[in-house]
């Protein structure tokens, strides 16, 4: 009888197996196919993010693309502004391709880099008679041969190079000069422009040309600017690091190497990743502004990146000044009444600017206006802003790391936002709401007419009753209760009784 039983049993549990079997053969077959990341392309086009820019009205600004991330060299620009006053094209040159080789003297601090890169983007449609001359040099290996040697690094403000000298910028090249090409939306206003030298003369540009490291404003239209720098900015990086001693020029100049810095290669390429956008202000006026989207495309499988940001024309605006090492920013003057009526905004931000070696500038934005002043950020130690009698909203980044003393006003509905510094904010007057910045912050309002919003920055905020009269006519001291941020939240600590 077991026997029986016992094969029963085994022939149930096979049974149910196959059968399970089965089953899992069929929801096998429903399951859907992985396909493996390697045997797909992934998405290709890149553009890393773009910052606004500030640009002078009746200028431009040459605004390096930065689609590295790409795999693909072939890799495309297109470009749209929403202001027909502030115009935006991609460049269209070739890029040119230099690489330097500096070997580090025994002078302290000196550094040494070996056939480093560094890539441009020529201007063919604003300089062509440059363009053709520096590209019949580099195609005859001028510029390996013969116009190798950079002979003058001034930190600061330019590198120049094409010389068949190492010590020395007087050399020629043998070919007749051509003249100056000046295009008004060429301005030295950024790092990495790539200018001819010249003698000052008519017909003196020859084959030497400079790199600029920043802003140069003194040179502006008498130089040519026919490139931009796109790639190899550390190498521009370690050239203004290069020790250098006296031209022995009356004045001197201290901008000699004291070892050579040498080109080892120049080549011209029709394609790269990057890219370069000529944005021309020469028709906008101060006190503009326009919304540029720039788009990447790859058109090895079409995808695309895209970035925006704004173009500002600086204008006098009036509301910002500086006083010694402090930056003050109000509303725009204006009538009592107006000042009364009047919705402001007012923006604090601390951008990079465009220098070797890096710093930043304070800008400040007011009612949509971008204001001319923008000090170096480490010129200041402290931020002032404050409103009017109207609403305002005051706003510091948190970039900023400077003090900041930030006040809503005399009336209206305030907000009021600190940065990343110590910041002291107010908002007795009118209604306002205090935000705290990630910086260490005190708040400080009128009681019934203040909110806050702390956070862990925030090392007190206090509400605070005006001073009243008793019931004899004597004054009152003024009363308050005291808040610390506690476990999320403001716990009252102290109260002060009139």
């Amino acid at each position: 009888m077991w026997d029986r039983i016992l094969r029963k049993s085994l022939f149930l549990a096979i049974s149910q197996a196959s059968g399970a079997g089965r089953r899992v053969a069929q929801r096998s077959k429903r399951r859907p196919i992985l396909e493996g990341l390697e045997e797909r392309q992934l998405m290709t086009a890149s553009l890393a993010p773009i910052g606004d820019v500030s640009v002078p009205a009746a200028q431009g600004y040459q605004l390096t693309l930065d689609g590295s991330g790409t795999t693909s060299p072939k890799q495309t620009f297109t470009a749209t502004s929403d202001n027909a006053d502030i115009k935006v094209n991609v460049a269209q040159g070739q890029f040119w391709t230099i690489n330097v080789t500096h070997l580090a003297s025994t002078t302290a601090g000196d550094v040494t880099f070996i056939n480093q890169p560094m890539t441009f983007q020529f201007f063919p449609g604003l300089t062509p008679n440059t363009v053709d001359r520096i590209t019949n040099f580099t195609n005859t290996g001028y510029y390996t041969d013969t116009g190798k040697y950079f002979p003058r690094i001034l930190s600061g403000f330019v590198a120049q190079g094409g010389s068949n000298s190492p010590t020395s910028t007087s050399s020629s090249s043998g070919t007749p000069g051509i003249n100056t090409e000046i295009s008004q939306q060429l301005a030295f206003n950024s790092v990495g422009q790539l200018a001819m030298a010249n003698s000052g003369t008519a017909g003196s540009s020859d084959a030497q040309f400079f790199i600029t490291f920043g802003p140069q404003p003194a040179l502006n239209y008498n130089y040519t600017i026919f490139g931009q720098q796109v790639s190899g900015f550390n190498t521009l990086t370690d050239m203004s690091n290069v020790t250098v001693h006296s031209n022995g020029a009356s004045p001197p100049e201290v901008s000699v190497p004291d070892n050579p810095v040498t080109i080892n290669s120049a080549t011209l390429s029709d394609s790269n990743p990057n890219g370069v956008l000529l944005i021309d202000t020469t028709s906008a006026h101060p006190g503009e502004k326009a919304n540029i989207t720039v788009t990447a495309t790859d058109p090895s499988d079409g995808t695309t990146s895209t970035q925006t940001f704004v173009v500002y024309t600086p204008a006098v605006t009036g509301a910002v000044r500086q006083i010694g090492d402090v930056l003050i920013a109000t509303p725009v003057p204006g009538t009592w009444k107006q000042l009364k009526t009047t919705t402001n905004t007012i923006e604090v931000n601390q951008v990079a600017a465009p220098t070797i070696p890096p710093s930043e500038k304070v800008q400040v934005v007011v009612n949509g206006v971008l204001d001319s002043i923008q000090p170096a950020a480490d010129s200041l130690s402290q931020i002032v802003a404050y409103g009017s009698k109207a609403s305002d909203k005051i706003t510091v980044s948190n970039d900023i790391t400077i003090p900041a003393t930030i006040d809503g006003g005399r009336g209206g509905k305030n907000v009021v936002t600190g940065g990343g510094g110590y910041t002291l904010a107010h908002g007795w007057f009118g209604r306002s709401t205090l935000v705290a910045g990630s910086g260490y912050n005190k708040l400080i309002g009128r009681q019934g007419q203040v909110r806050f919003r702390a956070n862990k920055a925030t090392a007190l905020a206090f509400t605070g009753r005006a001073r009243g009269r008793a019931s004899n006519g004597q004054p009152l001291k003024p009363g308050g209760t005291y808040y610390r941020f506690i476990n999320n939240h403001l716990v009252p600590v102290l109260k002060i009784n009139s």
